[in-house]
């Protein structure tokens, strides 16, 4: 339940909204009357008119805006028997035209006035938005950590693990794919290719606006990975052992705070949550999930490879005797927009955009 003194936030195309609630189950198969059901449709209080798309004139006293939306979020904002559309219509006193199934058009909005236009366009924005965070992820933000000598010293540390350490739940198939390992900045859910597309331009904007920025005096920047770590309280019943990050060559911190502003920027743009509501993303490589128990090196280790409960291990020993393994340094050269549950002829994660940083 949410505290009404302190209801959670949306951010859409720089602006801010209240959430009502957001543990309402949506099915991504049904069409729902979101906006009625779970949105208050509330601006917060905003100095300027910072949206980026125009509103364009039909004549004299008619104006219209069109954009996107993928067909996945189409019933979201129809609503049932067609009530949220006609709602937003009714407040906003617009006429909104939505395709029909099968048709590739794309949302058109008319009205009166640009304020008009522009506050039905927020509205159906909020229902996308909304619905989109329900959704499992498809792509992820990463830092890729797989050269040559970490993978390297990677495989050395699997082998002794294996070799030394005979605890509870401990095998092979615990580890992950040294061509995988990464850095997840963040998580988010892209339908189609019109949305693969905006999230690439975003992070070609982040690269200029807040990544360089960062980084520029501080170029290239070395990171290490070494030491263990783990997710819970209980080293003897865990799920995933992590390497952690450090800078290597600069002042502590300079990476987290990158990644914070990459998730920030993705977050106000209605792309991405904070993870665990928190503000400060947890950097981290995994190297051991229990959930990727009992798959061959063929499966993906991205769902677990059967249907049912993970089942913990015991990774106390290997904290023991590993806590401190250096697995070396790899320069931070590009962050990547990755796809889950596809890899690519690198056995990388496959690409949808890079952003090089040399």
């Amino acid at each position: 339940m949410n505290d009404i003194l302190r209801p959670d936030l949306l951010w859409i195309e720089g602006r801010c909204y209240r959430v009502n609630d957001p543990t309402t189950d949506i099915s991504f198969h049904q069409e729902h009357d979101l906006f009625e059901n779970e949105m208050i449709y509330e601006d917060m209080p905003q100095e300027d008119d910072d949206d980026d798309y125009e509103v364009e004139m039909v004549d004299s006293n008619r104006f219209y805006t069109t954009f996107h939306v993928s067909k996945h979020y189409l019933g979201h904002i129809i609503g049932k028997k067609g009530t949220t559309r006609m709602r937003i219509q009714r407040d906003t006193k617009t006429d909104i035209k939505i395709p029909k199934l099968g048709e590739t058009k794309d949302v058109t909005i008319y009205g009166s006035n640009v304020a008009s236009v522009k506050a039905a366009r927020r509205r159906i924005n909020v229902i996308v938005m909304s619905a989109r965070m329900k959704n499992h992820s498809t792509h992820f933000i990463s830092i890729p950590m797989n050269s040559p000598d970490i993978m390297k010293s990677f495989e050395s540390f699997k082998n002794s693990v294996l070799s030394e350490c005979q605890s509870r739940g401990l095998e092979e198939s615990l580890f992950i794919k040294a061509s995988k390992l990464h850095i997840t900045v963040g998580v988010m859910c892209l339908m189609d290719n019109e949305e693969r597309l905006l999230a690439s331009k975003y992070l070609t904007e982040a690269k200029e606006l807040i990544i360089m920025p960062i980084l520029k005096n501080y170029l290239p920047l070395r990171l290490r990975l070494k030491g263990l770590s783990y997710m819970n309280d209980d080293p003897k019943d865990v799920h995933v052992l992590y390497g952690t990050v450090e800078e290597d060559n600069v002042r502590d911190g300079l990476l987290q705070d990158v990644v914070d502003a990459i998730v920030e920027f993705f977050y106000k743009k209605g792309f991405m949550d904070k993870e665990f509501g928190r503000d400060h993303v947890k950097v981290h490589v995994t190297l051991l999930n229990s959930k990727y128990r009992g798959r061959s090196s063929r499966d993906d280790e991205d769902e677990p490879s059967i249907k049912q409960q993970r089942e913990s291990f015991d990774g106390s020993e290997v904290l023991k005797k590993f806590k401190d393994f250096d697995f070396g340094v790899i320069e931070l050269s590009s962050i990547h927009l990755s796809q889950r549950k596809s890899m690519g002829s690198d056995g990388f994660y496959q690409q949808t955009c890079v952003i090089n940083l040399n």
